[in-house]
């Protein structure tokens, strides 16, 4: 199949006077036509819109692409410069609205008075079969470019986890998800453009409503859901598989340790134990077994009770400790001091002191 032209000359317009049909065909034209225009309408509002995001682009692109070119990230704002311009090239927008208008008659005979009017002529099977054929064409190109516009946001989105050129990289991403959505706006606008058309085409001219090949739906364009991590107990059991080609290898968050139970804490030595302390060290009670060990009997024998104190009759005499005594002023004790004599020196001596 040949990729679709984005440049393709619009076939000789030759339209039929609105007396040649049946009146029974009035409704579905009339039907057909507010579809024409309102799609008209929402496809020169998302175009314009769309016109000018890919302007925003075209200035980014001009003023980064000397500093940026060699970086993967500008190899996606290149993709989608070029899928913007592709799309806005075919200007879809006033093929539709030729169709519109070719329901009154030739170009040259029409005026601004006769297009508030009833519609007075039918085209041809050739100007919708190319009509149906460009939207056909376009949603094709758009499904592409949403494409690209979609991995280009990841990247972008990788790219600002870095930190790196922050401000560009967050105004191409805002860029590329306003073109999205535009272009999708596009292209519901399309569909409907399509429908109308066939409809036209398959009350008109049924003979050649069988040539047609049906517009092909719009594939979501979502994002890959992100894997949910594995528990630390599955990371515990299963052993380390190595990456294969194409996977990423998981963060070393080193392996998970089965701590064991805390243990109970140790009761408090209470009054039995004090009892069976003093038992323990009475020399009249019976000797233990040799051969039994316990903790309680162990600590029994380091922690004894003091003894109590004894009667006035078996009390005996206190020895104080050595302590040294202290030396008595000599005011207090019955005899005199003595007086130090005075040292004399050569000068008492002269004076005769």
């Amino acid at each position: 199949m040949a990729a679709p032209r984005r440049h393709v000359r619009p076939p000789s317009l030759e339209c039929t006077p609105r007396a040649s049909f049946d009146a029974g065909i009035t409704s579905t034209i009339d039907a057909a036509l507010k579809q024409l225009k309102a799609c008209s309408r929402r496809l020169q509002a998302a175009l314009t819109s769309h016109r000018t995001e890919l302007q925003v682009l075209e200035r980014l692109y001009y003023k980064g692409k000397n500093q940026h070119r060699t970086a993967l990230f500008w190899q996606r704002v290149a993709e989608m410069r070029r899928f913007g311009e592709r799309v806005d090239e075919m200007h879809i927008g006033d093929v539709v609205e030729s169709l519109r208008l070719a329901f009154w008659g030739d170009p040259s005979s029409r005026t601004t008075k006769m297009l508030r009017g009833p519609w007075t002529h039918c085209p041809d099977a050739k100007a919708l079969l190319f009509v149906m054929e460009r939207c056909s064409a376009c949603c094709m190109l758009i499904d592409r470019a949403r494409d690209r516009l979609l991995r280009a946001y990841e990247s972008f989105s990788l790219m600002m986890q870095s930190g790196a050129f922050l401000q560009l990289v967050l105004v191409l991403a805002a860029v590329a998800s306003r073109m999205s959505i535009l272009l999708s706006e596009v292209r519901a606008a399309l569909e409907v453009t399509w429908s109308a058309g066939h409809r036209v085409l398959c009350t008109l001219f049924p003979s050649e409503a069988g040539k047609v090949k049906q517009l092909g739906s719009a594939e979501p364009h979502e994002p890959a859901p992100v894997p949910a991590a594995p528990s630390a107990a599955s990371r515990s059991k299963s052993p380390l598989a190595e990456p294969g080609r194409g996977e990423v290898e998981d963060e070393d968050l080193g392996r998970t340790l089965a701590r064991p139970p805390p243990r109970a804490p140790e009761q408090n030595v209470d009054a039995s134990f004090y009892a069976d302390a003093v038992a323990n060290s009475r020399p009249d009670a019976p000797p233990s077994d040799a051969m039994t060990f316990s903790l309680s009997s162990e600590l029994a024998q380091l922690i004894v009770p003091p003894p109590s104190a004894p009667g006035p009759s078996e009390s005996a005499p206190h020895t104080m400790p050595n302590t040294p005594k202290r030396k008595k002023p000599d005011g207090e004790s019955g005899r005199p001091a003595k007086k130090k004599k005075k040292k004399r020196d050569e000068i008492d001596d002269i004076f005769g002191f």
